[in-house]
């Protein structure tokens, strides 16, 4: 028997390219290394909403050259737990998805009993729950999908740690990992892997079968891992966040700079007009061939509106 190292698949070591707002994302390293484990020949994923965990499979996939077929099926549509939303939630997912996986992955709007009809019996390697969190619900989707599951079979169970609401789905984990070999991540919102065919390919059983001591030791590696990627994404997003401020700041100066530019001009013309003296009259042919936008313009303002003279200041 082999024994479990995840650094003899790096692929979990690569920062994902999709970045949206996820509970996912600290699973990600995960996700690419199960995908180097198994090599499945059919991904179907139920439940992607912005796509952060689907497209982690699909990079892998990319990454490894596997000859796999990946399938995304949601409404994309929201339900109670997710919130509702609009077609752009699926644009957005099309436009950065499509030219990337197009060849090789679908993302199939459709409800999951629907799309269940289209895929034989044991046809699917790895099937990755994440669609309505209530317990019935995701008992009905192990029930509906787990004929399609191969003798090679993982089935993913994400938010098995969120224990609020009527989310139900760490009550049909505890349940259902009695009867099979399986590893959970209870970090974040849990994720639960679960081998429900009889031929375990080797190195996932390296996992599975590791002793109490190397399971610790690789959650934590997997968990630190995570953690990199969010902080990754929360550094560019917040690089993104900064340049769009920066260019806001910089738009709200220009405009209050040509509004003082303005003003400037009125207060010179007026007192060069009323006659205010040629002390104002040189300040107003000075500042209209000298006033630029990077000038000062309270120093501007200033050299027209207090000339000197009688109650004027020293």
């Amino acid at each position: 028997m082999i024994r479990f190292n995840p650094l003899d698949h790096p692929v979990c070591l690569t920062l994902p390219r999709r970045v949206a707002p996820s509970a996912w994302t600290e699973h990600v390293p995960f996700a690419m290394w199960l995908v180097d484990v198994l090599r499945p020949r059919v991904l179907v994923e139920l439940g992607s909403l912005y796509g952060v965990s689907y497209c982690a499979f699909c990079q892998a996939v990319a990454q490894l050259g596997t000859e796999t077929r990946c399938f995304a099926v949601d409404s994309w549509q929201g339900d109670a737990h997710s919130g509702l939303y609009d077609t752009s939630v699926l644009d957005d997912l099309r436009r950065h998805h499509d030219p990337l996986y197009g060849a090789f992955s679908r993302l199939v709007r459709s409800d999951f009993d629907a799309a269940a009809a289209h895929f034989a019996d044991d046809s699917v390697d790895l099937l990755h729950i994440d669609g309505y969190h209530t317990y019935e619900a995701v008992r009905h989707d192990f029930e509906t999908w787990l004929p399609r599951m191969t003798r090679r079979g993982v089935i993913l169970f994400h938010d098995t740690n969120v224990r609020e609401r009527d989310f139900g789905v760490w009550r049909f984990w505890d349940e259902v990992k009695a009867r099979h070999p399986h590893f959970e991540e209870a970090y974040g919102h849990g994720l639960g892997l679960l081998a429900t065919g009889a031929d375990v390919p080797e190195g996932l059983r390296a996992l599975l079968d590791a002793p109490a001591d190397e399971l610790a030791r690789a959650r934590e590696f997997f968990f630190q891992l995570g953690r990199r990627v969010e902080v990754a994404q929360e550094l560019a997003q917040a690089g993104e966040q900064l340049a769009a401020l920066r260019e806001e700041m910089e738009a709200m100066a220009g405009r209050e700079g040509r509004r003082m530019r303005r003003q400037g001009y009125r207060v010179a013309r007026v007192w060069a007009d009323e006659g205010a003296g040629e002390v104002a009259r040189r300040a107003w042919r000075r500042l209209r061939r000298t006033l630029a936008p990077s000038a000062p313009v309270r120093e501007a303002a200033l050299a027209v509106a207090v000339p000197p003279g009688p109650g004027r200041g020293a």
